[in-house]
């Protein structure tokens, strides 16, 4: 397993099963003889509200180098205020926005934005 920054991972894993039908994953045996065989994925672990943490994890990298770019990637999008949650809707995402916009913003621009936010690009509930 590689790691980048001090933060996340980078591992092989693959969809093998056992004869249980559960997933292998990062410990199927043929990882280590066949250096083909998987792809490269990375997970890092996020924070979520109520002291919670939720592990991300994104795969079908061909190579480490090319998972670890992905990682990082991911994690300067964190940095800059990108949320990854899945489930995040695009009106959160606006209101969240628009909040973290009202002190940076003329008033006047504020509530442009929010008309516009709020009228034409929230979908409809």
């Amino acid at each position: 397993m590689r790691t980048t920054t001090g933060r996340g991972r980078v591992y092989r894993r693959c969809g093998c099963r056992d004869t249980h039908r559960r997933q292998l994953g990062a410990h199927c045996p043929r990882l280590l003889t066949h250096t083909h065989h998987g792809t490269w994925t990375f997970a890092v672990d996020t924070p979520a509200p109520h002291h919670h943490r939720t592990t991300v994890r994104r795969g079908g990298f061909t190579n480490p180098d090319a998972a670890e770019t992905a990682l990082r990637t991911f994690l300067e999008g964190e940095a800059g205020g990108f949320n990854a949650d899945p489930n995040q809707t695009v009106a959160d995402y606006l209101r969240t926005w628009l909040t973290a916009k009202t002190l940076v913003l003329k008033p006047t621009t504020m509530a442009r934005y929010r008309d516009y936010v709020h009228n034409d690009l929230a979908p409809a509930q």
